[in-house]
């Protein structure tokens, strides 16, 4: 936000950031943060002039906000990528907007089904955002089916162990290891 203009200080451990008008920059991100990314793109939206986000998160939360602040109004390009390019605009507009389901909370389900060597059927599911998650739990053991954004899951047996890696998207999701486990 410092190189947006915004004067950015700690008081009594809280964060204290001020600017009258943000001013488009150009940001490379030493490493990839979701919340760092999205924190980022929403202020671009209301800068002045073009932002460039560098080393940017490609996680789906993070295309889904683009969207959403596109349909406010916002200039967002290259989300899903690891450069977004954002062109500040003067206002957004109200929408009505759908949230994508959360995949660490369908993928939490999912993991306790496998533990529990149950079966469970999940609606709604974002389902091309869980294959790093589908892909261990089929290594471990599990019977995954998929319809359309339903995923039902069956575990007979104990669970295989497997390895795994936690990374930035598409990679396995770090908030998913500890339940994983």
């Amino acid at each position: 936000l410092e190189a947006m203009g915004a004067t950015v200080g700690i008081e009594s451990g809280y964060i204290h950031a001020k600017a009258e008008r943000l001013r488009g920059a150009r940001i490379f991100m030493d490493t990839v943060t979701v919340t760092g990314t999205e924190n980022l793109m929403m202020a671009a939206c209301l800068a002045q002039g073009e932002s460039v986000l560098e080393n940017a998160a490609r996680e789906p939360e993070v295309v889904d906000l683009a969207e959403c602040l596109i349909a406010m109004g916002a200039r967002v390009r290259g989300h899903g990528t690891d450069v977004i390019v954002v062109e500040g605009v003067a206002k957004l507009g109200g929408v009505d907007y759908a949230v994508m389901p959360d995949r660490i909370e369908a993928g939490t389900f999912l993991a306790a089904a496998a533990a529990t060597r149950g079966a469970i059927t999940i609606t709604h599911a974002p389902v091309a955002a869980l294959d790093a998650v589908t892909e261990k739990l089929r290594e471990a053991g599990a019977v995954i089916e998929t319809r359309g954004n339903a995923m039902s899951i069956r575990m007979a047996g104990r669970p295989r162990s497997v390895s795994l890696r936690t990374a930035p998207y598409p990679a396995f999701p770090t908030d998913m290891q500890a339940q994983f486990l």
